[in-house]
C-alpha cells in the first residue's frame, strides 16, 4: 500500500538509490511514478506492504518500509531491486552504483569512485551516508568523512 512518504513512520526501514548525476525533472517523474505504482501493490506472501517513495537534492531515490505491521521478505526486496534495475535501463542512469561516495563540496553534490576519494577530499568533507537504514537517520545522514564508513578510504 502506498503512503505519503513525509507522513510515514521515522522508524520505517529505508533504501537509498543514488543517481550519479542530479536527475531531471522527467526522470523523477518517471521514477516516482513507477516506483509509486510498484508500492501500491507491493506485498510480502501475499500480505501488503505499507510504503512510500521520495526523491532528495534531485539525486536520491528513497523507499521507506514502515514495518510496525509487516516486514519484507527476501523475494519482496527483490522486485524493489528488479523495479530499480528497470528503471536504470529505461533512463539510463545508474541508481545501484556502491562502488561511488556522494559528497558535498561547495553546495554541489558530487558522485566520486570509492578509489578517487583520497585524491578529491579530506576527512571534513561533508559526504552522504546511504547506509542508514531509518527514516529519522536522513536527518543526519550528511556528515563529515571523518564519521562515516569511508574514512578508512582517505
Amino acid at each position: 500500500m502506498l503512503v505519503d512518504f513525509n507522513t510515514i513512520s521515522d522508524e520505517s526501514r529505508i533504501w537509498i538509490f543514488a543517481a550519479e548525476q542530479k536527475l531531471l525533472n522527467h526522470q523523477e517523474n518517471h521514477i516516482l511514478k513507477s516506483i509509486s505504482d510498484h508500492l501500491q501493490n507491493w506485498e510480502t506472501h501475499k500480505t501488503p506492504l505499507t510504503a512510500g517513495v521520495s526523491i532528495l537534492e534531485n539525486q536520491f531515490v528513497v523507499v521507506a518500509l514502515d514495518e510496525t505491521k509487516n516486514g519484507a521478505s527476501g523475494c519482496s526486496i527483490d522486485t524493489l531491486q528488479n523495479k530499480i534495475q528497470n528503471l536504470e535501463k529505461e533512463l539510463s542512469v545508474s541508481l545501484m552504483n556502491r562502488l561511488n561516495v556522494f559528497c558535498k563540496i561547495d553546495d554541489k553534490i558530487h558522485c566520486i569512485p570509492m578509489n578517487k576519494l583520497a585524491e578529491n577530499t579530506n576527512k571534513d568533507t561533508l559526504f552522504y551516508d546511504l547506509t542508514i537504514q531509518k527514516k529519522s537517520e536522513l536527518y543526519s545522514y550528511l556528515k563529515p568523512i571523518s564519521e562515516g564508513w569511508c574514512a578508512s578510504y582517505l
